[in-house]
C-alpha cells in the first residue's frame, strides 16, 4: 500500500513537470523504454531492489544503459528516486506514469485474448466499435491463450466481454449441475 502511494506522488510529480515544460512526449517514451528494460532484465530488476548496492553505484549503472537515449528531465527524475531511496518503486513509479500519461490523452488499453492470432480487419473493426462508442482512443494489446479453447474475451480496465468456448462450456457445466428437472412420480 505505502508502494503505492509513494509510486503515485513520484509518477505525478514526473507528469505534471513534464507537461510543464513541454516535455511530456519525450519523458512517455523515455517511461517505456525504462519499463522495458525492468520488465526484460531481472539483473536490472534485482539491482533497484538491493539495498546491498550504493546509490551512486545504482546511478553508474542507470546512466551506463541509459545514455544518450534519454531526456535529461528523466535521468535527473531517476537520480533523485535513487538519492532518496525509492528506487525498488521504479516500476511502479513507471507505470503509473505511463497510465497518467493515457488517461491524459483519453487512451484506453484493450486485451485481446484468443486461441488464434486475429486478423488485422478484424482488430481495425474492434478498436472502431469501441472508438466511436467511447469516444477514446485505443490502443489494442493481442494475448494468444490456448486454454480459451476458441472465441475470444476483450478486457479494459473495469470492463469486460467474454465470448470464449471455454466460459461457455463451464456456464453449461453448471446449468446441468443444477438440475432443474425434478421427477414427480
Amino acid at each position: 500500500m505505502l508502494g503505492s502511494i509513494i509510486a503515485e506522488r513520484y509518477a505525478k510529480a514526473l507528469f505534471d513537470l513534464a507537461l510543464e515544460t513541454g516535455k511530456l512526449e519525450e519523458v512517455r517514451n523515455d517511461m517505456a523504454l525504462m519499463l522495458e528494460v525492468i520488465q526484460i532484465s531481472k539483473e536490472f530488476k534485482h539491482l533497484l531492489a538491493s539495498p546491498i548496492f550504493r546509490p551512486d553505484k545504482k546511478i553508474g549503472v542507470m546512466d551506463s544503459i541509459f545514455k544518450d537515449k534519454i531526456e535529461t528531465l528523466t535521468k535527473k527524475f531517476y537520480h533523485l528516486i535513487v538519492q532518496k531511496r525509492r528506487e525498488k518503486y521504479l516500476h511502479n513509479v513507471v507505470r503509473q506514469f505511463i497510465e497518467k500519461y493515457k488517461d491524459y490523452h483519453n487512451i484506453v488499453t484493450l486485451e485481446l485474448r484468443s486461441v488464434v492470432p486475429v486478423h488485422d480487419d478484424l482488430q481495425k473493426k474492434i478498436i472502431e466499435i469501441i472508438e466511436q462508442r467511447e469516444q477514446v482512443q485505443v490502443e489494442l494489446v493481442e494475448i494468444q491463450d490456448e486454454c480459451l479453447i476458441g472465441g475470444f474475451i476483450i478486457t479494459s480496465k473495469d470492463q469486460r466481454y467474454d465470448a470464449s468456448l471455454k466460459s461457455a462450456i463451464k456456464k453449461l457445466k453448471r446449468e446441468f449441475e443444477e438440475n432443474l428437472y425434478i421427477r414427480e412420480f
